[in-house]
């Protein structure tokens, strides 16, 4: 075999090796009706995203190392770094937490489900993929401006997803406990 072959052999396992790490299960805990809802009423953590994107800003070190506190920016840098890396944390369990609660409502209702599980998937894989994408960034000193965007809007989409199917899940709740009384009412006025 000539070398060519070899390295495009290697590079196409290693790139199915980090498919597999990307998309492993995540632990989940099962997840009652109760969970369900209690996570949809939660803030979200891309609420959070300007502050995140301030702090990762070079002005506030670029003006320490122009006053000589080289170890001060440093300091400031690498807990500003370690910062965004937990919020990138906490952003990627909670899309793995809206993505099982997508789960559940369509088990609950898979009438009103938006996504299938394919979907699901592919969602689970691109948001992986840039989370990690972004988590090398960020330890490498580069810019992430444009990725923590499009990680906040994943999440924002799926938030709006689910929200606008349990509001479609209410108000069919809503009919149907009306319906019974309707048929009362019309029962009652024949007789």
């Amino acid at each position: 075999m000539s070398l060519p072959i070899i390295l495009f052999i290697a590079f196409a396992v290693v790139l199915l090796v980090l498919l597999v790490w990307t998309v492993r299960p995540a632990k989940q805990v099962p997840l009652s009706v109760d969970d369900v809802l209690d996570t949809l009423c939660q803030k979200r953590h891309y609420a959070r995203l300007p502050q995140i994107l301030q702090c990762l800003r070079q002005d506030d070190t670029d003006f320490l190392y122009a006053r000589g506190h080289h170890e001060l920016g440093d300091r400031l840098r690498r807990e500003r770094k370690r910062i965004a890396l937990r919020y990138l944390t906490q952003l990627e369990d909670e899309y793995q937490l809206l993505l099982e609660t997508s789960r559940i409502l369509a088990k609950i209702a898979p009438e009103i489900s938006m996504t299938d599980e394919f979907q699901l998937f592919r969602l689970k894989v691109r948001f992986v993929v840039c989370c990690r994408y972004l988590r090398w960034r960020l330890r490498l000193g580069l810019q992430p401006w444009d990725l923590f965007g499009i990680l906040s809007d994943m999440e924002g989409d799926i938030t709006l997803r689910l929200e606008a199917a349990t509001a479609h899940m209410g108000e069919r709740a809503a009919l149907a406990s009306e319906f019974p009384s309707f048929l009362q009412d019309r029962g009652g006025g024949r007789e």
